[in-house]
Protein backbone atom coordinates (compact mmCIF):
# COMPACT_ATOMS: atom_id res chain seq x y z
CA UNK A 1 0.00 0.00 0.00
CA UNK A 2 0.98 3.66 -0.08
CA UNK A 3 2.09 5.91 -2.89
CA UNK A 4 4.06 3.86 -5.47
CA UNK A 5 6.22 6.90 -6.10
CA UNK A 6 7.76 6.31 -2.66
CA UNK A 7 8.86 2.72 -3.28
CA UNK A 8 12.65 2.37 -3.18
CA UNK A 9 12.72 0.43 -6.45
CA UNK A 10 10.70 3.14 -8.20
CA UNK A 11 12.89 5.89 -6.80
CA UNK A 12 16.02 4.07 -8.00
CA UNK A 13 14.50 3.60 -11.46
CA UNK A 14 13.53 7.26 -11.65
CA UNK A 15 17.06 8.25 -10.65
CA UNK A 16 18.45 5.96 -13.36
CA UNK A 17 16.17 7.38 -16.05
CA UNK A 18 16.92 10.93 -14.99
CA UNK A 19 20.67 10.33 -14.90
CA UNK A 20 20.55 8.88 -18.41
CA UNK A 21 18.49 11.82 -19.68
CA UNK A 22 21.09 14.16 -18.17
CA UNK A 23 23.88 12.45 -20.08
CA UNK A 24 25.16 10.25 -17.26
CA UNK A 25 25.29 6.47 -17.08
CA UNK A 26 22.03 4.86 -15.93
CA UNK A 27 23.93 3.34 -13.03
CA UNK A 28 25.64 6.61 -12.09
CA UNK A 29 25.90 7.17 -8.36
CA UNK A 30 23.61 10.03 -7.34
CA UNK A 31 23.52 11.63 -3.88
CA UNK A 32 20.41 13.39 -2.62
CA UNK A 33 19.00 14.73 0.65
CA UNK A 34 16.12 14.85 3.05
CA UNK A 35 15.31 18.49 2.34
CA UNK A 36 14.24 20.54 5.35
CA UNK A 37 14.46 24.24 4.35
CA UNK A 38 17.68 24.67 6.30
CA UNK A 39 21.06 26.32 5.89
CA UNK A 40 22.89 22.98 6.05
CA UNK A 41 25.33 21.94 3.33
CA UNK A 42 26.74 18.41 3.23
CA UNK A 43 29.27 16.52 1.17
CA UNK A 44 27.94 14.05 -1.36
CA UNK A 45 29.97 11.25 0.22
CA UNK A 46 28.21 11.84 3.54
CA UNK A 47 24.78 11.96 1.88
CA UNK A 48 25.49 8.57 0.31
CA UNK A 49 26.20 7.08 3.74
CA UNK A 50 22.92 8.27 5.29
CA UNK A 51 19.84 10.27 4.31
CA UNK A 52 20.96 13.61 5.71
CA UNK A 53 18.61 16.49 6.59
CA UNK A 54 20.10 19.38 4.60
CA UNK A 55 19.44 21.55 1.56
CA UNK A 56 22.67 21.68 -0.42
CA UNK A 57 25.26 19.19 -1.58
CA UNK A 58 28.82 19.57 -2.79
CA UNK A 59 30.77 17.07 -4.83
CA UNK A 60 34.46 17.31 -5.79
CA UNK A 61 36.06 16.50 -9.11
CA UNK A 62 35.72 12.78 -9.66
CA UNK A 63 32.87 12.53 -7.15
CA UNK A 64 29.28 11.47 -7.72
CA UNK A 65 26.40 13.45 -9.17
CA UNK A 66 24.22 15.47 -6.77
CA UNK A 67 20.47 15.94 -7.01
CA UNK A 68 17.86 18.15 -5.36
CA UNK A 69 14.07 18.22 -5.77
CA UNK A 70 11.70 21.18 -6.07
CA UNK A 71 8.07 22.00 -6.74
CA UNK A 72 8.20 25.83 -6.66
CA UNK A 73 11.36 26.34 -4.56
CA UNK A 74 14.49 27.51 -6.35
CA UNK A 75 16.96 24.92 -7.68
CA UNK A 76 20.49 26.30 -8.02
CA UNK A 77 23.34 24.40 -9.69
CA UNK A 78 26.87 25.76 -9.29
CA UNK A 79 30.07 24.59 -10.97
CA UNK A 80 33.71 25.61 -11.01
CA UNK A 81 35.02 24.66 -14.46
CA UNK A 82 38.62 25.13 -13.31
CA UNK A 83 38.52 22.62 -10.46
CA UNK A 84 35.58 20.49 -11.55
CA UNK A 85 33.80 20.86 -8.20
CA UNK A 86 30.00 21.32 -8.13
CA UNK A 87 27.09 22.06 -5.80
CA UNK A 88 23.33 21.63 -5.94
CA UNK A 89 21.07 23.81 -3.79
CA UNK A 90 17.39 23.70 -2.79
CA UNK A 91 16.27 27.20 -1.78
CA UNK A 92 12.77 28.02 -0.59
CA UNK A 93 12.13 31.35 1.06
CA UNK A 94 13.26 29.98 4.43
CA UNK A 95 16.49 28.71 2.90
CA UNK A 96 17.05 31.99 1.11
CA UNK A 97 16.57 33.95 4.34
CA UNK A 98 18.84 31.61 6.31
CA UNK A 99 21.58 31.81 3.67
CA UNK A 100 21.68 28.37 2.07
CA UNK A 101 23.00 29.80 -1.21
CA UNK A 102 26.06 31.62 0.21
CA UNK A 103 26.64 28.65 2.52
CA UNK A 104 26.88 26.38 -0.54
CA UNK A 105 29.32 28.78 -2.21
CA UNK A 106 31.43 28.83 0.96
CA UNK A 107 31.40 25.03 1.04
CA UNK A 108 32.63 24.94 -2.56
CA UNK A 109 35.37 27.40 -1.67
CA UNK A 110 36.41 25.20 1.25
CA UNK A 111 37.06 22.24 -1.06
CA UNK A 112 39.16 24.34 -3.43
CA UNK A 113 36.75 25.94 -5.87
CA UNK A 114 37.62 29.30 -7.39
CA UNK A 115 34.40 31.19 -6.67
CA UNK A 116 35.14 33.98 -9.17
CA UNK A 117 35.39 31.31 -11.86
CA UNK A 118 32.16 29.55 -10.87
CA UNK A 119 29.06 29.52 -13.03
CA UNK A 120 25.53 29.08 -11.72
CA UNK A 121 22.12 28.39 -13.17
CA UNK A 122 18.77 28.96 -11.49
CA UNK A 123 16.23 26.39 -12.62
CA UNK A 124 12.42 26.47 -12.97
CA UNK A 125 10.70 27.84 -9.85
CA UNK A 126 7.77 30.00 -8.86
CA UNK A 127 7.93 33.55 -10.22
CA UNK A 128 7.32 36.72 -8.27
CA UNK A 129 3.99 37.20 -10.03
CA UNK A 130 2.62 34.01 -8.47
CA UNK A 131 4.48 33.96 -5.14
CA UNK A 132 2.21 35.86 -2.79
CA UNK A 133 3.62 36.19 0.74
CA UNK A 134 2.48 37.42 4.12
CA UNK A 135 4.02 40.38 5.95
CA UNK A 136 6.14 38.08 8.13
CA UNK A 137 7.92 36.68 5.06
CA UNK A 138 8.41 40.16 3.66
CA UNK A 139 9.90 41.24 6.98
CA UNK A 140 12.21 38.20 7.04
CA UNK A 141 13.51 39.03 3.57
CA UNK A 142 14.11 42.65 4.56
CA UNK A 143 15.94 41.49 7.70
CA UNK A 144 18.15 39.29 5.49
CA UNK A 145 19.11 42.37 3.42
CA UNK A 146 16.92 41.18 0.56
CA UNK A 147 14.33 43.93 0.69
CA UNK A 148 14.87 44.70 -2.99
CA UNK A 149 13.37 41.27 -3.74
CA UNK A 150 10.07 42.06 -2.01
CA UNK A 151 7.37 43.26 -4.41
CA UNK A 152 5.01 45.74 -2.78
CA UNK A 153 1.23 45.30 -2.72
CA UNK A 154 -0.49 46.55 -5.84
CA UNK A 155 2.05 45.25 -8.36
CA UNK A 156 0.88 41.63 -8.67
CA UNK A 157 -2.12 41.79 -6.37
CA UNK A 158 -3.30 43.18 -3.05
CA UNK A 159 -0.54 41.50 -1.01
CA UNK A 160 3.26 41.38 -0.99
CA UNK A 161 5.02 39.05 -3.40
CA UNK A 162 8.60 37.75 -3.33
CA UNK A 163 11.07 37.45 -6.19
CA UNK A 164 13.14 34.47 -5.08
CA UNK A 165 15.02 34.35 -8.39
CA UNK A 166 16.28 37.88 -7.84
CA UNK A 167 17.12 37.03 -4.22
CA UNK A 168 19.19 33.99 -5.17
CA UNK A 169 20.97 35.85 -7.98
CA UNK A 170 21.81 38.67 -5.57
CA UNK A 171 23.15 36.22 -3.00
CA UNK A 172 25.29 34.46 -5.60
CA UNK A 173 26.79 37.77 -6.68
CA UNK A 174 27.39 38.86 -3.09
CA UNK A 175 29.10 35.51 -2.46
CA UNK A 176 31.62 36.29 -5.19
CA UNK A 177 30.28 34.93 -8.48
CA UNK A 178 30.52 37.22 -11.47
CA UNK A 179 27.07 38.47 -12.45
CA UNK A 180 27.65 37.49 -16.06
CA UNK A 181 28.23 33.91 -14.86
CA UNK A 182 24.78 33.65 -13.24
CA UNK A 183 21.92 32.43 -15.46
CA UNK A 184 18.81 33.52 -13.56
CA UNK A 185 15.92 33.72 -16.01
CA UNK A 186 14.01 30.50 -15.36
CA UNK A 187 10.46 29.66 -16.44
CA UNK A 188 7.74 29.73 -13.78
CA UNK A 189 6.61 26.41 -12.35
CA UNK A 190 3.22 27.80 -11.28
CA UNK A 191 2.39 29.36 -14.66
CA UNK A 192 3.41 26.42 -16.88
CA UNK A 193 1.13 23.54 -15.93
CA UNK A 194 2.04 21.55 -19.04
CA UNK A 195 5.72 21.26 -18.13
CA UNK A 196 6.12 21.71 -14.39
CA UNK A 197 4.82 20.58 -11.03
CA UNK A 198 3.84 23.34 -8.61
CA UNK A 199 3.03 22.74 -4.96
CA UNK A 200 1.34 26.12 -4.59
CA UNK A 201 -0.86 25.42 -7.60
CA UNK A 202 -1.55 21.70 -7.05
CA UNK A 203 -1.11 21.19 -3.30
CA UNK A 204 -0.35 17.72 -1.94
CA UNK A 205 -1.11 16.16 -5.33
CA UNK A 206 1.97 17.86 -6.77
CA UNK A 207 4.89 15.77 -7.92
CA UNK A 208 8.50 16.95 -7.74
CA UNK A 209 11.00 18.23 -10.27
CA UNK A 210 14.67 17.35 -9.96
CA UNK A 211 17.90 19.15 -10.80
CA UNK A 212 21.14 17.22 -11.15
CA UNK A 213 24.77 18.13 -11.72
CA UNK A 214 27.88 15.98 -11.91
CA UNK A 215 31.48 17.05 -11.36
CA UNK A 216 34.15 16.62 -13.99
CA UNK A 217 35.47 13.11 -13.94
CA UNK A 218 32.22 11.65 -12.57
Amino acid sequence: EGDPRDLDANIRENHARFAAAAGLARDATVADLSQVHSCAVVRAIDALAARVPADALTSPRGGCAVLIRVADCVPVLIADPSSGHVAAVHAGWRGVVSGIVPAAVDALRSIGADVRACVAVVGPCISAKHFEIGPEVAEALVAADLGSCVVTPGVHGPKHHADLVAAVALQLARAGLARESIDAAPPCTYADRARFFSYRRDGVASGRLAAIIAPNGA
